[in-house]
């Protein structure tokens, strides 16, 4: 089983060539790689501005470019990408259609780095206070949603990943439950579209701090998700927030993680997604930050591989 990481706080505030370099000497394979996901800020998609980095071709390739030198450089794999999100604006639909022209344009270049999965956000509405769908209408759309990226995921041949969210009211702060956070429903989803496309072009990517936010045991959800599982973003938090801090440092029980992971047969890589821990540090010591992810990366990866029972 090979370890990943998110490139978010690290090759961002330290740059691309010393964030890789940190990556690699932490010894992470693989890069789950986000660096599309900041270029259409979310002010300017409330405001339904146009998204200037993405209809810049020469922009994207000197960004691409960078990626792949240094990944290269380093022995560095893309393992995943992750989409510009949200994919759904209430009541928005100029900046949804923006938005998700960022979406397709970045499994273009997903494919053209070779790397297998992109993890893609449902469409859903993240405020509780005033809900603009039902059940059955936002299932509906995020069918309609992700069969129109079938075309794309083919040509490029890239597997599409959901992933379980969350929502919260914003005045109590309270959260709830969103959608793909039933793995009832998420199995639907991505055994209806994999029926659609006609062949395995969808899976999911767990996100465990979300899964804790919304007190959902990660052990059961493994179980009930099979072989449908690809992707992870590994995490922990308080319960309260979603910090993306480090395993160990939340709330998590990493014993039922482990336990689920080792009678799944998952075949993908253990990917972090702590950008969280990282800006607890000044930027001089993110390589060192990183190290500490490594380490405990390293530590689940082997707990979850050694076979032993509890």
């Amino acid at each position: 089983m090979k370890i990943s990481i998110q490139t978010g706080g690290t090759t961002d505030v330290i740059g691309v060539d010393a964030g890789m370099k940190a990556i690699r000497d932490a010894g992470f394979d693989a890069i789950d790689f986000g660096g599309l996901c900041g270029h259409y800020p979310w002010a300017d998609a409330q405001e339904e501005k146009p998204c200037a980095f993405f209809d810049d071709e020469e922009q994207l390739t000197a960004l691409m470019t960078e990626y792949k030198e240094a990944a290269k450089k380093y022995g560095i794999e893309f393992g995943q990408f992750h989409a510009p999100h949200p994919s759904y604006f209430p009541r928005k639909p100029k900046a949804t259609q923006i938005m998700q022209d960022t979406i397709r344009k970045s499994i273009e270049l997903c494919g053209d780095c070779g790397c297998p999965y992109i993890i893609i956000h449902p469409c859903f509405d993240g405020s509780t206070r005033f809900p603009t769908l039902t059940k059955a209408q936002e299932y509906q759309l995020n069918i309609e949603f992700y069969s129109s990226l079938i075309p794309l995921l083919k040509k490029h041949n890239v597997i599409c990943c959901l992933e379980n969210m969350w929502a919260q009211d914003w005045k109590s702060k309270k959260i709830y439950t969103a959608s793909c956070s039933d793995m009832t429903e998420t199995c639907r989803y991505i055994d209806e579209l994999n029926a659609i496309a006609g062949e395995r072009r969808f899976g999911f990517c767990l996100d465990v701090g979300h899964l804790l936010l919304l007190g959902i045991d990660p052990c059961n959800a493994i179980e009930m998700l099979g072989d449908r599982l690809v992707t992870l973003h590994v995490h922990d938090n308080d319960g309260v927030d979603d910090q993306h801090t480090l395993p160990y440092l939340g709330v998590c029980n990493w014993n039922r993680f482990i336990k689920g992971m080792r009678a799944s047969g998952y075949q993908g890589t253990l990917n972090y997604e702590t950008e969280g821990y990282n800006k607890l540090f000044p930027k001089e010591l993110i390589p060192d930050a990183v190290k500490m992810l490594g380490a405990t990366a390293k530590y689940l990866r082997d707990r979850i591989t050694e076979q032993k029972p509890e």
